[in-house]
Parts: C-alpha cells; structure tokens; sequence
C-alpha cells in the first residue's frame, strides 16, 4: 500500500472511530431519547425559599433527572392536601404544618424532606423602638389568629422575654401589605414579615428587631410532601425529584445571578439590592441535605397540642420517612454535586 493509501485509510478510520465515539456519547447521555416521567407537583407560596424548586424547573434540572415536572400554586393547605390524595398531584412543597395536622386526621401524607426547618419572619417596629423589650404594652400586627405569622410572633417573643398577649397585644390585620399600611400609618408598632419585604421595610425607615439569623427556631417551615402511598409505588420518580432539589439548593448556594434572576422573576420583584439581600439570607439557610428535622416537627406539635390532645401523644417521627434521603446520601451524590 502506497503512503499516500495508508494516510487515506488512516484518515477513513479516524473518522468511523469520531462518529462512532459520538453516537456512543449521545445514547450515554440521560434521557437523550428516553421518555421522560410526568410529575405533577405543587408550590403553596410565592415565597422566596421556593427559589430551589423554580431554578430545577427553570434550568431543565428536572429533565436532567428523567423528569417532567408540571408546576402549580396550591396556596390552601386543605386543598394541597386534597390534591395529594386525590392523585391530582403526586409531589408538594409545603409548609410541614399540612403533613402534621393532616395525617393527625387520618391522611397518609408525609414530610419526606425539608427545605427550610426554622422560622424565617423578622419581627420589625416602628423606628423609634430599639429593642425588643421596648414591645412591652405596644401593639404587634399579624395576618390572622392561628397562621404561621401569629405562631411565628409568639415564639419569637417567647424567645426574647416577653408574653404574647400579656406583654405585647397581639392584633390580627391581614396580609403583608394590610400590615405594612398599618405600621406606616401607625396604628400598630411592630409587624412580621417573611424575607422579600426586609429591605423595602428598611427603606421605610423600620427597625429590624430580629432576623431569622439571630434568633433560630426550629419550625417545618417548607416541607417536600406527598403520600405514602405515592412513595411505596414510585419510589425511583420520588428519588429522581429529591435529587433535583438537591441541585437546585446547590445551584442557589453556588450561582448568584440565575438565583436572583428566579427570585426576581416569580416574586416580581425588580429592586436588585431587596433580591440580593433575600437570596444572602436562603443561600446560608438552605441545607446542602435537605433532611426533615424532628426539633422543627415538635416545635409545630407543641403548638397544636394546646389545642388538639392528638397532637401531645404524637411523636415527630411518625410525620417523617427519610428513606430516600438518606439513600441519596449515601450514594454519593450530594458529595460529588459539592465537589464539581
């Protein structure tokens, strides 16, 4: 064979070995041509812990793991829970209240992770008021009696000295922005408020007595839900979802700008510092193992037993099936996501 023949050859089956290196790539790839497994899913708040949930729908992270996720707002637990049994949807993020109080009545709905297990609200004043110990015999606003914002007043009070309704009067007013009007009009002297809206009560002039940095209360704030039946059956869809969240937390923690474009984004919000502050505050919140934490289910047991004898017999672990997680763990995934 001539050299000029032998190069001609030599050429031919470098490229055969391109292509077929190629292919091989290609059909290697996850879900390249698999079919991808519908997931029906729901979201309870326009809240900015959700930013892992929207970024693994946003940045295909749900199709990376064989899933396509359909995303709805459920914003009333009972209907969230409805759902859930009923099939309508299969998977929920959640405050962990709806497992506890639902499976309490008899439902199969389970915490399987946790995204948030501590009490996110800044219990702000009007700018005269200092220090908290200045709340003594002044009015603090709150949506309703019985919601996450008056729990979330009590315990922050509690936790600083003071008595909810002895020290401080508590007055039910309405949502954030039903709150907001009555500080600025002054008709109440302190509020709480979830992270989005610290910087614009700052701008405003309010004290920040208390942020969720300094006071740390164990609390099922958002919860992953869904039944345990769901779980039994579809135990590799419920994996291929928890694995997705994981990167959507590590995506926060570790990438400012698509975070901040997603919070941005679903909270419509446009003010770049109020975002960057919120997304400061969830990249140090959010755990690299999203595990359920029994402290923040008892925190929710002993508020509801005061009223519901079930609840004080009840123990934190039967809310919680950590199977899957803890499996996750174990292969390895978490740890090789971190170290990328």
């Amino acid at each position: 064979m001539t050299k000029p023949e032998k190069l001609m050859t030599l050429s031919f089956v470098t490229r055969v070995f391109v292509i077929i290196c190629g292919l091989l790539q290609l059909f290697s790839t996850p879900s390249a041509f698999a079919q991808l497994t519908r997931l029906k899913t729901s979201y309870s708040a326009l809240t900015a812990n959700m930013a892992a949930y929207w970024l693994a729908k946003d940045a295909k992270i749900f199709e990376k793991h064989g899933l396509s996720v359909d995303v709805v707002l459920i914003e009333s637990g009972v209907t969230t829970v409805q759902a859930l049994t009923a099939g309508e949807t299969q998977i929920a993020m959640g405050g962990g209240t709806v497992a506890v109080s639902s499976n309490l009545a008899g439902s199969d709905i389970v915490s399987i992770a946790s995204i948030e297990s501590r009490l996110p609200y800044a219990l702000l004043s009007q700018k005269d008021i200092k220090t908290i110990d200045q709340l003594k015999g002044k009015r603090l606003a709150i949506s309703r009696f019985g919601s996450a914002s008056d729990l979330a007043a009590r315990l922050i009070l509690q936790r600083y000295g003071l008595v909810a309704d002895k020290d401080v009067m508590i007055l039910q007013t309405g949502g954030t922005s039903t709150r907001l009007s009555a500080l600025h009009k002054r008709s109440v002297d302190a509020t709480i408020l979830t992270p989005e809206f610290f910087t614009l009560a700052k701008k405003a002039g309010f004290t920040i007595l208390a942020d969720p940095t300094q006071y740390d209360i164990p609390f099922p704030q958002l919860e992953v839900i869904t039944s345990r039946a769901f779980l039994k059956a579809n135990a590799d869809v419920a994996t291929r979802y928890l694995r997705a969240i994981i990167e959507g937390i590590y995506v926060v923690k570790n990438n400012p700008e698509p975070s901040i474009r997603a919070l941005g984004k679903y909270l419509k919000i446009d003010d770049r510092e109020a975002l960057e502050e919120v997304y400061r505050l969830y990249r140090e919140i959010y755990p690299s193992v999203p595990h359920v934490s029994p402290a923040a289910i008892q925190t929710q047991l002993t508020w509801m037993a005061e009223k519901d004898p079930r609840a004080k017999a009840a123990k934190p672990e039967q809310f919680i099936d950590g199977t899957i997680l803890k499996e996750i763990e174990k292969s390895g995934f978490v740890l090789k996501l971190y170290q990328k």
